[in-house]
């Protein structure tokens, strides 16, 4: 589908085709956090060194619209998880595939954690959500996460993406397994591109991030999905530019 075609073209920018996605959709869980307070003031940052695509809520996505370059791709969050509910496992259908379309999004994104439970209806969901976006030619994003217990091991991971790949997702989010070789079978092993959300601690601070970005992107992976690491570093702006030099050697994302 061409408007499909069209998302996903500027999801995935530069020669390289590659991603550089932070998100700024931890409010509902964490709350107003370090970083994301002034949601405006973060947009503008992580653009300006060069950000090229936001995952947002609809709420975080109306805030920051005016301080939105129109070459930014949106991802927008469609499910969230309550950190104030008790009794959350998985997240809640918040948004739906219509708001997206009025938001100019270029993606959407819902999550399912293994080993939480509750993964049996989320699966539901997301399944019903990619046939319903499918409809419109809107690229689906799921982040799956295999069990805690398990996070950075590479058949849990590569599992957990698998099963997002079979369900119709266009895009997998999942951990970095931390050794390139593992995970470049991980990336072998889903046909849909793959994101990197994190992996196990190397080296602290921006050096460790950045050593993380060298890595997955030697396994094969089309970019990452880095959120704290970014906007609660001493300098958001500058690490972005960091890793995008990473990711876009020829110094350009048309």
């Amino acid at each position: 589908m061409v408007g499909k075609q069209r998302r996903l073209k500027r999801l995935f920018r530069g020669r390289e085709r590659r991603c550089l996605l932070v998100p700024v959709d931890h409010g509902p869980w964490l709350g107003p956090v370090d970083g994301i307070v002034r949601p405006r003031a973060v947009a503008e940052r992580l653009q300006a060194g060069g950000a090229t695509a936001l995952l947002v809520s609809p709420g975080f996505a109306r805030a920051v619209e005016p301080v939105l370059s129109p070459s930014t791709a949106i991802v927008l969050r469609v499910s969230l998880a309550m950190g104030l509910a008790p009794e959350v496992t998985q997240e809640t259908p918040v948004a739906t595939v219509d708001t997206a379309l009025r938001m100019d999004a270029d993606a959407v994104a819902v999550s399912i954690f293994f080993g939480r439970g509750g993964e049996s209806a989320t699966m539901r969901y997301l399944g019903e959500l990619t046939e319903r976006c499918s409809r419109f030619g809107m690229p689906v994003v799921a982040e799956m996460m295999p069990p805690e217990e398990d996070a950075y091991d590479g058949q849990a991971v590569a599992h957990a993406a698998r099963i997002g790949f079979e369900l119709g997702a266009d895009i997998i989010k999942t951990n970095y397994c931390g050794d390139v070789e593992t995970f470049r079978r991980v990336v072998a092993s889903s046909p849909v591109p793959i994101l990197t959300a994190g992996g196990p601690a190397k080296e602290s601070g921006e050096e460790g991030t950045l050593q993380l970005v060298r890595e997955i992107t030697a396994a094969g992976a089309v970019g990452v999905a880095i959120g704290r690491r970014v906007w609660q570093s001493d300098d958001p702006e500058g690490l972005v530019r960091r890793i995008h030099a990473i990711l876009f050697p020829e110094g350009s994302t048309p």
